[in-house]
């Protein structure tokens, strides 16, 4: 029972940070960073009930957390998808802003 604890606490205390790059800034509505080839890590089915998918990661944009409020999270197929709500920002988005996502993430190859 031990082992099983320390394997699910190793799952939830192991956070990577990784950068985003900008993916499309002319949509109309949102400004669009991706992470290619990557995705949530797998969890422990006992932990999962535990863990939505929105308390898995924090966006973090030039230092400044985001709140979930401000952003829409999508998995499309091997890409994680961060598409920004225009109108909730004072400032223009760019590529030289540095956006990170941190949490349960990892990517392949």
């Amino acid at each position: 029972m031990i082992k099983d604890l320390k394997k699910l606490l190793q799952q939830i205390h192991e956070p990577d940070s990784i950068q985003l790059s900008e993916h499309d800034g002319s949509h109309p509505i949102f400004h669009i960073f991706k992470l290619s080839n990557s995705k949530f890590k797998d969890l422990d089915l006992q932990l999962r009930k535990f863990r939505p998918e929105h308390a898995r990661f924090d966006i973090f944009i030039n230092g400044q957390y985001i709140l979930e409020n401000d952003y829409i999270f999508i998995q499309d197929n091997k890409d994680i998808l961060i598409k920004f709500k225009k109108a909730n920002f004072d400032y223009t988005l760019g590529s030289s802003d540095e956006v990170f996502i941190k949490g349960d993430i990892e990517i392949d190859g």
